[in-house]
């Protein structure tokens, strides 16, 4: 039985590095949709959103392999000679799933610097729609006093 729970973890880190294979890439997109002008908010929004159910596949994965370890931890601690071999490949599978961790982490500091610019370069230009709404304001409301005459220069002679 201890076994059978042992391949399912194995199985189960395999997913997950087929997971974070996909989120890699997704940030990829991530980041092109979010450097491209102008931005394109409904596409990032489906790019985050794909993201997400990725993000909760993750989190069942891991919580699928706790509660598995959690059934077969004292079995495998008590005879660890005999599920050497599974326990070693479970632990490169992990130290693998760490590295691209890692390298996600640092895909997601640039992904967020990228839409930290995107976001400061919309608010500048909402910024400049403002003041130039507001000059043209006061520009055609000073003109539209130029043509009136104020009724103290009219010549009141008949």
């Amino acid at each position: 039985m201890t076994e059978n729970y042992l391949q399912i973890m194995t199985e189960s880190l395999e997913k997950k590095l087929e997971v974070l294979d996909k989120v890699y890439e997704i940030n990829k997109r991530q980041l092109a949709a979010s450097t491209k002008r102008p931005f394109d908010t409904e596409a990032y929004d489906a790019i985050m959103d794909e993201k997400g159910e990725l993000i909760d596949e993750l989190n069942r994965l891991d919580d699928g392999f706790t509660s598995t370890y959690e059934l077969v931890r004292e079995e495998v601690q008590g005879n660890p000679d005999k599920y050497r071999e599974k326990v070693l490949r479970m632990q490169d599978l992990v130290r693998e799933a760490v590295d691209k961790g890692v390298s996600i982490e640092a895909q997601e500091q640039r992904n967020k610097a990228s839409m930290e610019a995107a976001l400061t370069s919309k608010r500048q230009e909402i910024r400049e729609r403002r003041v130039t709404a507001s000059a043209a304001t006061k520009y055609y409301s000073a003109v539209s006093k130029l043509n009136t005459v104020d009724p103290q220069l009219m010549d009141r002679k008949k």
